[in-house]
């Protein structure tokens, strides 16, 4: 059986633990207590007869509206029971001695209201009879919490206080004052506001305890613009004189209605008619047409139709003179009767597309001369005919005559450039060969520029053997890759 109570007791401590809010009240209790000990023992005594007095002091911490938890003090007298031990039971009672209890109460309150507050407790607790019997109780009981204001209320209650010892069974009425300490009322958002005249407790606010997020004065919950600062008479709203749906704070024209920033556009092409140079007739330029988009409206416009600058009063510049518009002629300051440019040469392409605007030539070559047959074939010779000495950069003598053969054609060019290539087989390191092909062919270029071609007409690469035209597995594929290039390039 104490098995179970104190089960329930320490089930009840925990709820209690769990159910603790962020915003305890501490209460101080006053109580006169009457204290029975004789009716749990003698049935021919009724409950609120034989009654002695004592006097209860109790602090009780508040969690949220539901717990709480209580420790009374008491002190007064009592009648205390004399145990028969041949009859095993309770026979008599002292006269009234000096009595001393303290409890721990947990509190459950049914709820919580404005008025009567109706609550059940239970817990441990322990009592000294005389200064020579402490004996430990548990009281379970009953109590109403009579709400009188925010400080204080009046309490009352009954209690069966079960003994651990035998014959100590007893009850307990009370009834008194309970006080506020410190009390502050409750304010679950934490604005400073309490609850009771918070009309949002449970979101901070500094209108009637609501936010106002435009800082107006008027709660977000009441205000139709609750981002946008207002009046009460526009619900929170600015102002808007011309109702155009435009509030006065970001109307361009507070006292015209309009459509654009709040300002009218009659011609609708998006320049207010305040602004706007031709305020009937739609344009992107200060509210103007400009058709030819030379920045020029074209009511100023000599040319409306052709873009042209200001100062021929918006019709094209011709600074040479030769019919073709500026914008058009790509040689805008050279007259020409090929799309404005001149064809010096006479060949039928311009100066600026032609590589050889001095020499004629074809189009298919840039306007540089095509090579003649014969001079390719010099070029073909010597690529098969150079020869080096095995293995390195020297040229033979037989070679000179090719060479020189390649000059000669360079000669009849002027404005033709050369590329010439090294080529080695497969033979040795890569490495190696690159190097070799690139020594080759920077050889034949100083042959060249020895005998009078400027050196800016030619250019050297070696490519190793990374280029072959035969099969470098036979020795007649292996000596068609050991060849010289001579590439022609024009400027």
């Amino acid at each position: 059986m104490k098995r179970r109570f104190c089960s329930l007791i320490f089930s009840l401590a925990l709820v209690a633990m769990l159910s603790a809010q962020d915003l305890p009240v501490n209460t101080l209790t006053l109580k006169p207590v009457w204290i029975n000990y004789k009716a749990p023992h003698n049935d021919n005594k009724g409950m609120f007869t034989d009654l002695t007095n004592a006097f209860e002091v109790g602090y009780n911490r508040h969690f949220g509206n539901m717990i709480s938890l209580g420790v009374p003090f008491r002190i007064g007298i009592a009648n205390f029971p004399i145990f028969n031990k041949v009859t095993n039971g309770v026979d008599r009672y002292t006269d009234a001695q000096f009595y001393t209890g303290v409890d721990a109460l947990l509190n459950l309150h049914l709820w919580r209201g404005k008025g009567i507050s109706p609550f059940f407790y239970g817990g441990i607790g322990g009592a000294l009879q005389n200064f020579d019997n402490f004996y430990v109780q548990a009281p379970v009981g009953l109590g109403l919490d009579f709400r009188i204001s925010d400080q204080f209320s009046v309490v009352a209650q009954g209690d069966y206080r079960y003994s651990f010892k035998d014959g100590y069974d007893n009850y307990q009425y009370a009834l008194g004052v309970r006080a506020n300490l410190g009390c502050k009322a409750k304010d679950t958002d934490k604005d400073g506001v309490p609850d009771k005249t918070d009309k949002c407790p449970e979101v901070p606010g500094t209108v009637m305890g609501c936010p106002d997020a435009d800082g107006d004065g008027i709660s977000d919950m009441d205000d139709k613009c609750p981002n946008l600062a207002g009046v009460v008479e526009n619900m929170g709203c600015p102002s808007d004189r011309d109702k155009d749906g435009v509030y006065d704070v970001d109307d361009l024209c507070p006292d015209l209605a309009g459509t654009l920033k709040g300002c009218p556009d009659s011609d609708k092409d998006g320049v207010a008619d305040k602004d706007d140079k031709c305020p009937q007739i739609a344009g992107t330029l200060m509210g103007c047409p400009d058709s030819d988009r030379d920045g020029i409206a074209d009511k100023d416009d000599k040319c409306p139709n052709e873009p042209g600058p200001a100062s021929n009063a918006g019709c094209p510049n011709d600074r040479d003179k030769d019919g073709v518009e500026d914008a058009k002629d790509p040689c805008p300051d050279t007259p020409g009767k090929f799309n404005g440019c001149p064809d010096t040469d006479g060949d039928g392409l311009a100066d600026n597309l032609d590589k050889c605007p001095n020499t004629p030539g074809i189009a298919a070559n840039n306007g540089c001369p095509e090579i003649k047959k014969e001079d390719k074939k010099v070029l073909d010779v010597a690529m098969r005919n150079v020869q080096f000495t095995t293995g390195t950069a020297t040229l033979t003598k037989a070679s000179y005559k090719n060479l020189n053969d390649v000059i000669n054609v360079l000669k009849k060019y002027p404005e033709m450039m050369l590329n010439i290539e090294g080529h080695t087989d497969d033979v040795g390191e890569d490495v190696n060969n690159q190097k070799l092909s690139e020594r080759r062919a920077n050889a034949c270029m100083n042959y060249i520029t020895s005998k009078g071609i400027v050196a800016s007409r030619l250019m050297a690469s070696g490519y190793g053997e990374s280029k072959p035209i035969g099969d470098n597995k036979t020795s007649e594929g292996r000596k068609s890759n050991r060849r010289t290039e001579f590439n022609p390039v024009w400027r």
